[in-house]
């Protein structure tokens, strides 16, 4: 075996010992800038939290998808919802032209196959050979269509009874909705897709917001499912506008609001590549005068084109689930692998927190030692790090639902949670810990913690059980879900 295949395999076994499947915690809770309101995300729907009582006030009941949206001002909230439809040309109305036109090319490749069988094999319709539509979750759209448009030879091929059960095949679309919050029933519909759609996020002026669309072509072999980057403007006066392909999941603004940065993959088979280079970039979208650099379409057929200039300002490891945010004086910070070459057997991946300087191009390793034995192992959960308002200090989140709380460029740090008091799976966080404000945070504890009042007497308290608190500058604390109802399951209730 050569020298390059050798190295390549090592790298490979030591990213994948680390790297198992990952994802995002399915609760989250976000806070404005200033702390007064915050954005809660359960299996129940979304809710916003009074940064003062800690009162509830629902937003909408029911799924909605990961990684919702708080406008820094915490006057608007984005958030993505499945949407049922009953009547094609409905649905087709409200959809972007290229999908329409990935539907209408899927019908055509099922069409095609089912000539050249002349019957349908086994009484189903076939799947297209490539495009967006082939995961199996988007087919319906094609099989619809094909249905509605099919002309006599080809109805008589799939048959009366299969025709009239294809039309009562259920369609689905994502739509990306913008509320305000002092109306939250007062909707406007940014983007309408029928891919898989999530993880909004409000440019710092609130103009705009951003979002992730699954964009896979054909089934994966690894865990890696691809997303691409989209950009629509708030008041939904505009179309949806495509930046970049194989995006991973945490993107951010910068502060002027004008780019935003993002790790993507270096590869042309993402969905089946074991290990895979990224590029950590920089896209300008927005020019001087806050408008977005598009150029119009110039048929009804067509989108609008990005114009946007992206800037490649340093090669990692692409993981999906890596977080990039940005710190103070326009610095990038991001989740990353930590490997070194050559390589030995002996060496162990590892991965830490890194920071991009846009003036003097380089890229440091912002974690020291007494921090980094916490967390070079954790990377699910170093990918869920927070960086404070004033770019001074960040979250670390480490195994067991614990945390480190880092002042950055200092030997300062704490571990507010006991060891032996941390809970759950040690990969992900059940929630991840989140600012409220400059110095106190939120975060998810269990029932037996030490931050919590001691138990009445006959009060049946279970380390199962789960509550979030806020921590103060001055250490005070005070239990932030203590009148939620009972009924509203935080984390995943499954203690090991």
């Amino acid at each position: 075996m050569s020298n390059h295949k050798a190295t390549s395999g090592l790298v490979a076994f030591l990213v994948a010992a680390i790297f198992v499947v990952g994802c995002v915690p399915e609760d989250s809770l976000q806070w404005s800038e200033d702390g007064s309101v915050g954005l809660l995300k359960t299996d129940d729907g979304l809710y916003l939290v009074d940064g003062k009582t800690g009162e509830l006030a629902e937003v909408v009941k029911g799924t909605i998808d990961l990684l919702p949206g708080l406008s820094r001002d915490g006057r608007w909230m984005a958030y993505c919802e499945q949407v049922e439809c009953s009547h094609l040309g409905e649905g087709l109305k409200r959809l972007a032209p290229e999908q329409v036109e990935a539907i209408a090319d899927a019908a055509e490749q099922i069409a095609g196959k089912i000539r050249e069988a002349g019957a349908l094999k086994n009484d189903d319709f076939p799947s297209p050979d490539d495009g967006p539509l082939v995961p199996e979750d988007y087919e319906n759209w094609a099989i619809r269509y094909l249905c509605d448009n099919a002309d006599g030879e080809l109805r008589k091929i799939i048959g009366p009874e299969r025709i009239n059960e294809s039309l009562e095949m259920p369609l689905q679309y994502f739509q990306v909705v913008v509320v305000p919050r002092n109306d939250p029933k007062k909707k406007t519909i940014v983007a309408t897709n029928i891919f898989h759609t999530f993880a909004t996020k409000f440019s710092p002026d609130g103009r705009y917001v951003a979002y992730l669309m699954h964009m896979q072509e054909g089934e994966t072999s690894n865990t890696y499912e691809e997303f691409s980057l989209y950009v629509a403007a708030t008041e939904g006066d505009a179309n949806a506008v495509y930046l970049d392909s194989c995006v991973a999941f945490g993107y951010d603004w910068r502060e002027d609001s004008r780019a935003i940065a993002y790790l993507s993959a270096d590869s042309e088979d993402l969905p089946h590549d074991d290990l895979i280079l990224g590029t950590l970039n920089e896209t300008i979208v927005v020019d001087t005068n806050g408008r977005l650099l598009v150029e119009s379409a110039h048929s009804s057929n067509e989108s609008d084109r990005f114009v946007g200039g992206t800037a490649e300002l340093a090669g990692t490891v692409f993981l999906p689930w890596l977080k990039v945010e940005y710190g103070l004086g326009h610095r990038i910070f991001f989740s990353s692998a930590a490997l070194s070459l050559p390589v030995n057997k002996k060496d162990e991946a590892k991965c830490s927190l890194f920071c991009y300087d846009p003036i003097t191009g380089t890229v440091s390793d912002v974690l020291p030692l007494k921090v980094s034995i916490h967390t070079s192992q954790q990377i699910f959960n170093l990918s869920q790090f927070s960086l404070s308002p004033d770019g001074k200090k960040v979250l670390l989140p480490i195994k067991n639902n614990r945390f480190v709380v880092y002042t950055l460029g200092t030997d300062s740090m704490d571990i507010p949670i006991l060891e032996e008091e941390g809970f759950g799976e040690e990969e992900l966080p059940e929630l991840a810990p989140a600012w409220k404000g400059c110095d106190a945070v939120s975060f998810m504890v269990s029932g037996k913690s030490s931050f919590l009042p001691k138990p009445e007497e006959g009060e049946d308290r279970e380390k199962e059980d789960r509550q979030i608190i806020i921590l103060g500058p001055d250490k005070k604390v005070r239990v932030l879900s203590e009148n939620w109802s009972n009924e509203m399951a935080l984390g995943t209730q499954d203690d090991q």
